[in-house]
This record gives structure tokens, C-alpha cells and sequence, in this order.
């Protein structure tokens, strides 16, 4: 732990709030490093509110890197404005005046080699008081905690690497080999690794190369950042499916996220609208449906149960493999053909 961050734990806190913090910092990577060292001058936390706060909104800031200067920033600034000038034009461009209007339009603070550009607008406050049990961190799909010779004890990175998404520019896994003191991950040895998952099993039993993890990682942080293409209720429905596949590696994780659409999901807060659709199905006329004369949710439940659907073991999420529906449905037709 960064030992300029002990001073959050001598601001007064209660126990959990202390855990907490512990947890967070515990785990907290190059690039959050950097911005939370940014985030600490540009807002000085006086208690351990606005200090939980201040760690919940890392994600708030943005960073520049390498940036040792304003000509550095310069250069951020004709990228942030996607313009794409010849070189001719280039080599007669004030590149440090530029970078100067970008700090004017993007205020941020120089420390180290980089840029942290602080957030715009008015900051959301995660933490009340008193809602801590719900204030998780979530916006990572695997923690990797790389080791060099000249950073034995190791340095965290927070995937998904944003780097090829943004045209290359430098994310986790730039700031976190600029810590290590190499030039790229094989330099590195694995010293720890924990995925957002549980279901994803030991990560330093599966992995020898960091190299591999890396990427696996970044396949699974990609893939819970598109959800599916917007499916509603994606964090449930994923875990019920991983429950369903019993996922054991961080492969089977992923295969279960890419795969996910092969299951039918039925939410436990939609029972009744699933009830009204299959009892329209049936015949049942809508003016007695809307009329309150079914048991909705008996209906439902036992409509699922008798098509094959299982309850997760949350209670929130009935759900079953496609193939297993369609089957279902052939086996029907050929009944009817029969008969």
C-alpha cells in the first residue's frame, strides 16, 4: 500500500469504513495510482466520507500519458479534436499554446510524466453514510499483479486495457510496465491475479504466462462492456448462466458470456407480464386476465417449471438452453403429426 495513503486512515472512521478503504487500496493499480494521487491535491479529503467517495469515483478522471509537458498536451489536444493535420501544417503549429488551451478546456493537474484531467460537471457521491455494503467496485473484470526485478514486490493492473479501443493511446497496461521498469507483460512474472467472478476459480492455477491472462482478461472486460448488445438485466442473467454451465475457470466464464444468448431467461420480477403473454397464448380472454381472476405467479411458476426452466439459486432469474426450448418444440410438432 502507497504509504501517502495511510493518511486516510487517520482521518476518523468507523471499523467498516476502515476495512473498506483497505480492501480498495489493496488492489489499487498504476493508472489509479496516478489519478487518485491527482484527485488527493485537487481535493483534499477532510473525512473518511469524502475520502470512500473519492476512491468510488476514480473512474471519474481521465489520464494523459506521457505527458511531461504542455507540448504533450498539445498533441492530446489534436487528437481530442480528431483533427488530422499535414506535417507541413504541424511544423508550424505553437504545439505548448495548444496544449495550454486544452488544460484551459480539460483542467487537470501534471504529476509524474502524466496529465489526470479532473472530472467535468458536478460529482456524483457514492457514499452517504451509511450505504457502504452496496458500494462495490465493479467496473474490472480481472485484477493481474505483475513483478520485475526492479518492482519485486509487484504492481496491480486493472483490465480491460483501454489502449486499442482509444487508437493506442496508453491505459493500465502502459502506466503499469512504466512502474515495472520494462518494456513489455513477458518481462513480467505472475505475483497475483483475481477475477470479478468467483465462479472463474483460482486465476494463478490456470495461468503461467501473464501474457495470456492479459488477454483472456481483456476478453471478458470487453464482453461485460457490451452486455450482450444492451440485454436488460445482463449481470443476473449472467450469473445465473454461469450457475447453470457451473463455470470453474475463467475460460468457461467467458465462453459463458460470449454463449449467453443460447439461454432463455424468464426475470422473477416479470413473472406476471410472462403469465398475461402465455395465458393470451392459451386463449384466456384479457379482459378476465386483467381482471385479477388468475394467479398470475402460481401460473408462471408452474408454466416454467413444466417447460424445463430452473431458478437460479438467487431466486431472481428462471432460465434454460435454447436448444433444450426448440427441442421441446420439435418434439411437440411431431406429437401433433402423429396424432
Amino acid at each position: 500500500m502507497n504509504t501517502d495513503n495511510n493518511e486516510f486512515f487517520h482521518l476518523p472512521h468507523t471499523r467498516a469504513e476502515g476495512d473498506w478503504m483497505e480492501e480498495r487500496l489493496s488492489t489499487l493499480s498504476a493508472k489509479e495510482s496516478i489519478i487518485l494521487a491527482a484527485a488527493r491535491q485537487h481535493t483534499p479529503p477532510e473525512t473518511a466520507l469524502d475520502a470512500i467517495n473519492l476512491l468510488a469515483s476514480l473512474q471519474d478522471y481521465e489520464i494523459c500519458f506521457p505527458a511531461h509537458g504542455y507540448e504533450d498536451l498539445g498533441r492530446f489536444y489534436l487528437t481530442d479534436a480528431n483533427l488530422d493535420l499535414p506535417e507541413l501544417v504541424l511544423a508550424h503549429t505553437d504545439m505548448e499554446a495548444l496544449g495550454v488551451a486544452f488544460e484551459d478546456s480539460h483542467p487537470g493537474l501534471f504529476i509524474d510524466d502524466c496529465y489526470v484531467m479532473y472530472p467535468t460537471g458536478e460529482q456524483q457521491k457514492p457514499y452517504d453514510g451509511t450505504n457502504l455494503a452496496t458500494l462495490k467496485d465493479e467496473d474490472w473484470s480481472v485484477k493481474v499483479k505483475l513483478a520485475s526485478p526492479a518492482k519485486p514486490e509487484g504492481v496491480w493492473l486493472r483490465l480491460p486495457d483501454y489502449s486499442d479501443a482509444n487508437d493506442g493511446a496508453p491505459d493500465e497496461a502502459a502506466l503499469a510496465l512504466r512502474e515495472l521498469g520494462v518494456q513489455s507483460v513477458s518481462k513480467c512474472t505472475l505475483a497475483d491475479a483475481k477475477c470479478i467472478f468467483p465462479e472463474a476459480g483460482n486465476l494463478m492455477e490456470q495461468y503461467d504466462d501473464p501474457v495470456d491472462l492479459i488477454y483472456d482478461g481483456n476478453n471478458l472486460g470487453f464482453l461485460l462492456d457490451e452486455r450482450a448488445q444492451g440485454m436488460q438485466g445482463f449481470e443476473r442473467k449472467l450469473a445465473a448462466a454461469m450457475e447453470y454451465d457451473d463455470c470453474r475457470t475463467l475460460k468457461d466464464v467467458i465462453g459463458c458470456a460470449e454463449e449467453i444468448r443460447r439461454f432463455s431467461f424468464v426475470m422473477v420480477d416479470k413473472l406476471e407480464d410472462y403469465a398475461k403473454t402465455e395465458l393470451k397464448k392459451a386463449g384466456a380472454p384479457e379482459a378476465l386476465i386483467e381482471a385479477g381472476l388468475f394467479d398470475l405467479t402460481g401460473f408462471a411458476e408452474d408454466s416454467l417449471e413444466r417447460s424445463g426452466y430452473r431458478l437460479d439459486r438467487t431466486e431472481s432469474v428462471y432460465l434454460k438452453p435454447r436448444q433444450q426450448e426448440q427441442q421441446m418444440t420439435q418434439s411437440a410438432m411431431s406429437m401433433e403429426q402423429i396424432i
